[in-house]
């Protein structure tokens, strides 16, 4: 397995609120698939589960090289599930064609949370 690259992103929590309260369900429908959307509504803290998942997608992004034409739901973060180490990513569209070209075969992802900022960091693998 070698590293094909590495990407970090941070979202503040209040500003993934202040988006929300601005657009509503337009945005969140924009950036987040319908699991997504589902998963943050259940989990309880809303905003800081969507300002992660919105980072994850942003260093998933980043960790491909960061190309152009990559769209919001070609990038999605599911949830882990019980036994499961952490969330992974499914690639769909233009973010699938880069991995596949860059020979990227899989992407770990962590996301936290701490003094009102999400964090994440993704790494594409080969």
């Amino acid at each position: 397995m070698s590293v094909l690259g590495l990407g970090l992103d941070l979202c503040p929590i209040d500003r993934m609120e202040s988006a929300v309260g601005r657009h509503g369900d337009r945005f969140v429908e924009r950036i987040f698939t319908a699991l997504e959307k589902r998963h943050c509504e259940a989990h309880g803290r809303v905003f800081e589960s969507l300002a992660g998942r919105f980072a994850a997608k942003e260093a998933t992004s980043k960790a491909l090289g960061a190309p152009k034409g990559i769209g919001w739901h070609d990038v999605e973060v599911v949830p882990a599930q019980r036994g499961e180490r952490g969330p992974t990513v499914v690639l769909r569209g233009r973010a699938r064609e880069v991995a596949e070209a860059r020979g990227v075969k899989n992407i770990m992802i962590s996301i936290t949370h701490a003094g009102g900022v999400a964090a994440a960091v993704a790494v594409a693998v080969g």
